[in-house]
């Protein structure tokens, strides 16, 4: 999937779905201490970024990189979860944060899961991770609850919207490539 924005928006942005060629980026990507504790505690291994985010799960869950300017800032995964719901992670360097980025993705996402009939998206980002929470607000995400007892988790607020047209961003599009 590749998502296209008009001139002067934002220089050259696309999803790329991950591949097993993509397996060096992601490494690096994971390397980046922006990164840590993201899939996990510590450093990922190779084994459980080839298991998680180079297609081995598709379809229910798919993983792209997010590329500016060719280069991976991040990564977003859509994961299906029962019918007619899926859940965003979504997770990118500090050089691609509050510049609109993070929106752009999630308005593809949005623009995918209708694709896939899927009627609600959530999100679950940390209680402590109030940027975030504010983010997911931004983007049309309304907080549900607070999950204190997650197993293995720290606190982290759970966050629904809909895919209804009129939620979606005006400026953006979606198209599958080859």
């Amino acid at each position: 999937m590749d998502a296209h924005w008009p001139p002067g928006m934002m220089a050259s942005m696309r999803l790329k779905l991950a591949s097993t060629d993509d397996f060096i980026t992601l490494r690096r990507l994971f390397d980046d201490p922006s990164f840590h504790g993201w899939g996990g505690p510590g450093r990922l291994s190779d084994e459980l970024i080839r298991a998680k985010y180079l297609g081995a799960r598709l379809p229910d869950v798919e993983c792209y990189l997010v590329l500016v300017e060719e280069q991976a800032v991040g990564l977003v995964q859509l994961h299906v979860d029962g019918a007619d719901c899926a859940g965003i992670d979504l997770i990118l360097s500090p050089s691609a944060r509050g510049q609109g980025t993070g929106r752009r993705v999630v308005d593809a996402m949005v623009a995918r899961a209708r694709e896939r009939n899927i009627a609600r998206l959530t999100v679950d980002p940390e209680v402590g991770n109030e940027r975030g929470v504010r983010f997911w607000r931004a983007v049309g995400f309304e907080p549900r609850q607070t999950v204190t007892d997650h197993a293995g988790r720290a606190p982290y607020v759970l966050m629904s919207r809909s895919t209804e047209a009129a939620a979606i961003g005006c400026c953006s599009s979606v198209t599958q490539s080859d």
